[in-house]
């Protein structure tokens, strides 16, 4: 969800419940990747169903893609939970 702004990959409406759609179904060989999950709102993923977003006449606002550690310390710059930093820094 913070990926894709908290908003709907599909209409971009942020002022409703999301929830996470895979881009190509997994009925239809879509993996759980970042490359094929989206930020849902409620009505596009109801709409889309188990279709792909060209069978259900939906166009993604972006491409998914996989976070990097540079979205990591933007998201996350001077308010590092603890328990991470056993994982980012050496002793």
């Amino acid at each position: 969800m913070k990926r894709d702004g908290h908003k709907c990959g599909y209409c971009g409406r942020a002022d409703l419940p999301l929830t996470l759609d895979h881009v190509i179904p997994r009925s239809k060989g879509g993996d759980d990747s970042w490359e094929n999950l989206v930020a849902a709102c409620l009505p596009c993923n109801n709409r889309k169903g188990d279709r792909t977003p060209e069978e259900s006449h939906l166009k993604l606002k972006v491409k998914p893609y996989a976070p990097n550690h540079i979205m990591f310390i933007r998201n996350n710059a001077g308010r590092l939970d603890d328990s991470w930093k056993q994982y980012l820094f050496q002793s």
